[in-house]
């Protein structure tokens, strides 16, 4: 929806104009729809506008409805707007769905709207639109973006120089008249911009035309054709190649970058040298050519280097071609190599395999005038050093279809700061590396010291476990909470063995599918059994007198903490592997570049920590209320275990959950290196955070521990302890008998008093008075 500020002359109120588009199923565009003057245009255009105007003002009284033109698609009609308030594509969608019982119409969306202009006409959404030049042959075009906006023009108008020999080109025998065409073309290029839309394109045309001359060249013929293509591929021209790749796709998929290199390679390989060598320096380009001698027994070894352009200067590469590949060569074979510095900013970054990457090399075409299988050794040195190594692949230009790079039959090896690529093929490469992994030493050191000490803690934590299991389970909570903590410690410990294993398997391979199944299903678990512990805590405060049995307990923990995650992880290697989206490129971990496989670990993690938190806001409230009444010893060392669930999945569940806020962001491209370090120490050293957490702050662990260790310190005071409360005891015993016998001596002696003067008064009275 594209909104535009107007003021009305009748009432000076600024009104709103907002662009539509409706879909009309049914109706055919015909070309007289294309002319406002045309009945069928003024007929259509006097129907829907007052039908559009009906729909509008049902919400917005005011609303007048200017019909802009019609495309095609069944028919899309582009109309206008007007009124004193702004329209939402909500409050409208329900009306134009029944704009009319005749009609079937749908409003498409605001992104997707055609566009509309005076001068381009409408033209649908991503579609391009010309108009001629004035006074020059070719068109200028415009591509309809999104919101029914046009993008920038684009002057595809020729010279009259360069279209003169496009249309000789089109007109002559080429197989006689090519040489002098080429010596014409090479003297234009330094007299005419070369570097518009238009005079780029046709320049390319006619390079390809003459590339599939079946005739042989000499030295002159390829130094215009090399002229030529420097000049068009001059860094002044890398904003022309980028516009061409974004409007070519079109009438041609073929982009008009491959055209060129797949001329050049052509060419070359049909070039008659007058001696063994050729060289050819030109500002863009560097071009050799060495003739194979059989007797000879010599490699091919060139290296390309110091190009005057400032932006590429440090880039070099060297092409290493072994003797054993030349023999049984014939006579007249040549091998060709050209290297260009520009063709990095030229050349499309699409690929036949995933994932985001840069063109992190110079682009050096190895050619060979005879048809057969050579084997190629090529070290290229980084445009970007900042970039991982680790992620680089050796790929070449692969002109079937559209277009695209490949890295079949290429295999990358490190080699100190540069790339050594090893290929079995001949044609033009480079390397590609990722511009998203963050190139630091201190990760990957933070990354191993942390792992080892996360496994060594875990297996601490296994061994004290077995070590006091009998003295610390005796009630069912504290078994239940010992058993999670144990399977925790367990999967991560597993998850962190196969960390190891996928960092050491190449990527894509059967293993490191595997290691990525088994990391995957082993840290779900791991959140599971953090999620068992949270239900334990709802399940005895909810329930406190519910006796539910410690194999019941067992089974529903196993359930929740295995079967669960083992779900979700088959379902998702079952779903993305086939979709070759399971991993992610160069990297044995769930996939993120497409239908984000990843989320199946992220989604469930995040969930568990949300349920513990709550979990726990509830549970202590809970705790904090005043008890009342007595309570047995029993009793009081549930509550403590009680307790001691609480304190473990308070600590370990944020922690569990600030590792992997931290870690989301380390998924996005450009994300601040803060992120994957905190991300890398958290992760690296959950282990020491579950036997600290789990295991130590655990009172009756700690006691279990000294006394099976029989400290000296501690026996002494259990021992003096034990004898103070014993004699506390005795004495206590001992005075209350005392005094329960002291104060039944003083009752018995009042009882007898008072029996002594109830007996004298008695007596007395039954004396005789005197």
């Amino acid at each position: 929806m594209l909104q535009v500020p107007f003021t009305s002359q009748h009432t000076g109120e600024e009104l709103a104009r907002q662009n539509y588009a409706v879909r009309v199923s049914g109706l055919t565009f015909t070309d007289e729809l294309n002319n406002p003057s045309s009945s069928l245009y003024k007929n259509l255009s006097k129907e829907f506008k007052k039908l559009l105007e009906d729909a509008y003002q049902s919400v917005q009284p005011d609303a007048a409805v200017n019909i802009l033109g019609f495309t095609k698609g069944s028919v899309i009609i582009v109309h206008q707007v007007v009124s004193k308030k702004l329209l939402t594509s909500n409050e409208i969608t329900t009306q134009i769905k029944n704009l009319s019982p005749k009609y079937k119409t749908e409003l498409l969306p605001d992104d997707k709207i055609p566009c509309h202009d005076e001068i381009y006409g409408t033209t649908n959404y991503n579609s391009i639109a010309e108009i001629p030049c004035e006074n020059q042959p070719g068109v200028k075009k415009r591509r309809c973006g999104e919101n029914g906006k046009y993008e920038k023009e684009l002057d595809f108008c020729l010279s009259e120089e360069i279209n003169n020999i496009l249309q000789a080109v089109n007109t002559t025998d080429l197989e006689t008249k090519f040489s002098n065409l080429l010596q014409e073309l090479s003297n234009v290029t330094d007299e005419v911009n070369i570097t518009t839309p238009g005079n780029v394109q046709a320049v390319v045309t006619i390079l390809t035309s003459i590339s599939n001359v079946n005739t042989t060249v000499d030295e002159t013929d390829v130094g215009n054709f090399l002229h030529t293509v420097s000049r068009v591929i001059s860094s002044a021209s890398i904003e022309t190649w980028k516009d061409l790749t974004n409007t070519q796709y079109e009438d041609n998929p073929n982009p008009p970058s491959s055209q060129l290199l797949q001329s050049v390679e052509n060419f070359n390989t049909r070039l008659k040298l007058q001696n063994d060598t050729l060289h050819i320096k030109e500002e863009n380009l560097e071009f050799r050519a060495s003739r194979i001698r059989q007797n000879n027994n010599t490699s091919f070894n060139e290296t390309f280097a110091n190009f005057p352009i400032e932006k590429y200067s440090n880039l070099s590469a060297n092409v290493f071609i072994s003797a054993e590949e030349f023999e049984d060569m014939p006579s007249n074979a040549i091998v060709i190599t050209i290297a260009y510095p520009t063709w990095i900013d030229i050349l499309p970054k699409i690929a036949t395999f995933d994932g985001d990457f840069l063109i992190n090399g110079l682009v050096v075409t190895i050619t060979l005038n005879i048809k057969k299988p050579v084997n190629i050794s090529m070290t290229f040195s980084p445009r970007n050093r900042t970039l991982d190594r680790n992620t680089a692949m050796c790929a070449f230009w692969d002109f079937s279809g559209n277009g695209a790079w490949s890295d079949t039959g290429c295999t990358p090896e490190i080699n100190g700061e540069n790339i050594l690529c090893n290929c079995d093929h001949l044609t033009s490469f480079s390397i590609l590396m990722s511009p998203d992994s963050v190139s630091d030493p201190a990760l990957r050191y933070i990354t191993k010291i942390g792992v080892a000490i996360s496994i060594g803690c875990l297996v601490i934590t296994i061994i004290i476990e077995a070590m006091v299991w009998k003295h610390v389970t005796k009630s069912k909570t504290s078994y239940t909470r010992h058993v999670g903590i144990l399977n925790i410690a367990v999967n991560l410990l597993v998850a962190d063995i196969w960390f190891i294993v996928a960092s050491a398997v190449t990527p894509g391979t059967g293993a490191c599918i595997a290691a990525t199944f088994f990391i995957h299903f082993f840290y779900l678990a791991l959140f599971f059994w953090m999620l068992t512990l949270g239900l334990l805590l709802v399940y005895r405060l909810l329930f406190p007198f519910h006796n539910l049995s410690k194999s019941a307990m067992l089974g529903i923990s196993f359930i929740i903490g295995y079967l669960s995650p083992l779900i979700i992880s088959v379902i998702t290697i079952g779903v993305t592997y086939p979709r070759d989206s399971y991993t992610r490129e160069g990297a044995c971990w769930l996939g993120w570049e497409k239908e984000y496989p990843l989320l199946a670990f992220v989604i469930p993690a995040l969930v568990i920590i949300a349920i513990n938190l709550i979990i726990l806001i509830v549970v202590i409230f809970k705790l904090l209320r005043p008890t009342i009444g007595y309570r047995s010893r029993e009793n009081n060392q549930e509550r403590e275990t009680f307790k001691q669930v609480v304190r473990s999945i308070a600590v370990l569940t944020p922690i569990l959950g600030l590792t992997w806020a931290f870690g989301i962001p380390t998924f996005q491209k450009g994300s601040p290196k803060a992120f994957h370090y905190i991300f890398t120490i958290l992760n690296a050293f959950q282990g020491f955070f579950i036997l600290v957490f789990g295991t130590f702050v655990d009172k009756k662990i700690r006691e279990t521990l000294l006394k099976k260790f029989s400290l000296s310190g501690f026996s002494s005071q259990t021992k003096s302890t034990s004898t103070s409360k014993t004699s506390s005891k005795v004495n206590h015993r001992f005075y209350s008998r005392r005094r329960h016998d002291l104060t039944k001596n003083i009752l018995s002696a009042k009882r007898a008093r008072k029996q002594e003067g109830m007996a004298s008064v008695f007596s007395a009275s039954r004396e005789p008075h005197p």
